[in-house]
């Protein structure tokens, strides 16, 4: 039987997980027998303090190991489930139906941008984050392989912010404001995130077209964190301008 889009992206992703998780069990492992084989003729049991730092050790270790267990079984369970994968902040529907949603229209040719949020030269195998828009959803992939599904109808404005912010140093930022919240997706290249951010406006109209989007996105984004109301009301007048300026243009 053929498996579906988010059944084979799943597989994929619990592949590099199980990698991962097994890579830094096999590091703690043997960096903790490293130290143990150096600090063997010091250790003095009958020691209070090396008492307690062996207890924490043990700690410590039991957290790593549960740590890594947990996360097999995660991944492993939404490798057996391409669904479990699924994160949808806006619970508009079940994971089963929007899960059918995306793998059909992906069947159906209907992928309309598929990007990763890093640039990679020719040749390279891409990984990390990745952005699809299909027909009924925008999906944000994590490098983890977790998918944040965002309805295309709930999305406001996609911005492409460069510059730094804050504490939070970074070169460029995909933000994506929708009903309830602002999603972000950072990268490194700026003008391959400009190019996605371009490609989405194809599909997903720009209505701030006429402002700068470096400077706009900061202001949009303390805007719509405290004043909400002032948001919507600001974003409904740009949107009905951009409609009007496009009936004018089809005249």
């Amino acid at each position: 039987m053929e498996q579906g889009f988010l059944q084979q992206e799943a597989k994929q992703a619990n592949k590099k997980n199980r990698k991962l998780f097994l890579t830094l069990l096999f590091v703690f492992i043997g960096l903790i027998t490293v130290i143990g084989f150096v600090i063997r003729d010091f250790v003095d049991l009958s020691d209070y303090n090396t008492r307690k730092l062996l207890v924490y050790l043990c700690i410590f270790s039991g957290i790593m190991l549960v740590s890594v267990v947990l996360g097999l079984f995660i991944s492993a369970r939404a490798a057996a489930d391409g669904t479990k994968s699924l994160l949808l902040p806006f619970k508009e529907h079940t994971r089963e139906g929007v899960g059918e949603i995306i793998d059909r229209e992906v069947a159906e040719g209907s992928v309309q941008v598929d990007e990763y949020i890093d640039a990679f030269p020719e040749g390279k195998k891409p990984h990390g984050e990745r952005i699809i828009l299909l027909p009924s959803y925008l999906l944000l992939f994590n490098g983890m392989g977790r998918i944040i599904v965002i309805p295309r109808d709930k999305i406001y404005w996609i911005c492409a912010q460069v510059g730094h912010k804050g504490s939070s140093s970074f070169i460029v930022r995909l933000l994506v404001f929708t009903e309830r919240k602002t999603f972000y997706v950072d990268g490194a290249d700026v003008k391959h995130v400009e190019k996605i951010a371009d490609r989405l406006y194809q599909y997903i109209p720009n209505v701030f077209s006429e402002y700068d989007p470096y400077i706009l996105s900061y202001e949009l984004e303390a805007l719509f964190d405290k004043k909400r109301e002032e948001f919507l009301k600001f974003y409904e007048e740009e949107k009905e301008k951009a409609a009007k300026k496009g009936a004018d243009k089809g005249e």
